[in-house]
């Protein structure tokens, strides 16, 4: 049900984009506010082109979406944990506010393709 080579590229970019926002986040203290945003945005971005790459449903995308904003999310906390930027406590609620913002990509990703303009307007 899971592609392992679309999720592998998916979180291979979702990792690379979530550590150099930790970086930017280390060195310019000033953009911290909104890093939990930014890494939303990564995350919801990664569900959102496995989704597209995958064209087996609402369900595949969703839950490989998932995946990869969950990857996305863990490595950018604990990223952000072991720089200083916050506490432990917070390695869940990322983690789980990134699992849903890959699903809703993932799940956009699959309504963008099957309600096309083309085929949705009236």
């Amino acid at each position: 049900m899971i592609d392992l080579k679309i999720l592998r590229r998916v979180v291979l970019i979702g990792i690379a984009f979530e550590l150099a926002l930790v970086i930017g986040g280390t060195y310019y203290p000033r953009s911290r506010p909104g890093l939990l945003f930014v890494c939303m945005l990564v995350a919801a971005v990664a569900g959102m082109l496995y989704g597209r790459d995958l064209a087996r449903g609402f369900g595949a995308a969703m839950l490989g979406g998932t995946l990869a904003g969950a990857a996305c999310g863990l490595t950018a906390v604990t990223a952000a944990h072991f720089a200083g930027i916050s506490p432990e406590v917070y390695i869940p609620y990322g983690v789980l506010v990134t699992m849903l913002t890959g699903a809703v990509g993932g799940f956009l990703a699959r309504w963008m393709h099957v309600c096309a303009p083309t085929s949705c307007a009236s």
